[in-house]
């Protein structure tokens, strides 16, 4: 039994087969949107940004790109951890499916196991991991500035450089006014998010080459290909599609974010898609 089987075992026997989901969890072809797109399940910690993030992608750039983000929905609004978010994605893709884990640092809650076994577990059963460091914030405030402070898993700095920022029109109150309004990117947000995934992924990128360990960088990555049938890539190999080096560890690379990967696989954030 594999380690996603046996966690899938682990929370409430909604074990599939591998080949495929369970009927329970199955949805209309209707409500993926159109299903000649190419479809990629999407896991994610968070419960509103990320969510509504994943949204924001597929209604402005999904129909050109021809792709289909399936946000794997857990059954409830608390968060996930960052094992729970790659069990979850395991949960509704089967092998064959391209499947994406997006969780964050976040040193507010234990997390120096769960990072680490959470990675494991994705190289292990073919899911691509974006980790971001200390948090998915920082992606958003990369679309409007570079930002390189350390700030050892606490993303306070970072959402309040983001509130301020003037080209971040309407996140003056994010994660501080009530209901969807606190953290969510239906609005004024998303709009000044979009045209800016080619700054995004700049900054992002030298993140990576900027790395405290010394030895990585993002520079030969030009394309983010799919990964092989689950298991049959090394951890080494795995972690090198991040353009980090092996034997990096994941709690020390601060701060970076991996969601810049998921954009360039779609196709955004490139030069061939015109530096949008």
């Amino acid at each position: 039994m594999s380690k996603g089987d046996k966690a899938q075992d682990r929370r409430g026997g909604r074990r599939r087969d591998r080949g495929g989901v369970p009927d329970r969890l199955r949805r209309a072809p209707a409500s993926y949107g159109d299903r000649s797109n190419r479809v990629v399940y999407v896991a994610c910690e968070g419960s509103k940004t990320e969510p509504d993030y994943v949204s924001l992608l597929n209604k402005t750039y999904g129909r050109d790109k021809n792709f289909w983000l399936k946000y794997c929905y857990p059954g409830h609004t608390n968060g996930l951890d960052p094992v729970e978010t790659v069990e979850q994605v395991l949960m509704e893709a089967g092998p064959g499916d391209e499947k994406w884990a997006l969780f964050d640092r976040d040193a507010d809650d234990n997390r120096d196991r769960k990072i680490p076994d959470a990675m494991r577990l994705a190289a292990d059963e073919g899911v691509q991991a974006a980790l971001s460091h200390p948090s998915f914030e920082l992606w958003l405030l990369l679309h409007f500035q570079h930002w390189t402070g350390q700030e050892h898993g606490h993303d306070e700095k970072v959402k309040d450089r983001l509130r301020r920022h003037k080209d971040a029109k309407g996140f003056k109150d994010y994660d501080k006014a009530s209901g969807d309004r606190g953290k969510g990117l239906n609005d004024e947000r998303g709009k000044a998010l979009l045209g800016r995934e080619a700054a995004a992924v700049r900054n992002a990128r030298k993140l990576v080459k900027a790395c405290p360990s010394g030895r990585c960088s993002a520079d030969r990555i030009e394309k983010i290909a799919p990964l092989p049938a689950d298991g049959t890539e090394k951890y080494a190999e795995w972690t090198a599609r991040t353009g980090h080096a092996p034997g990096c560890d994941p709690l020390k690379r601060d701060p970076s974010t991996d969601v810049w990967r998921l954009l360039v696989g779609l196709g955004l954030g490139t030069e061939e898609d015109g530096g949008r």
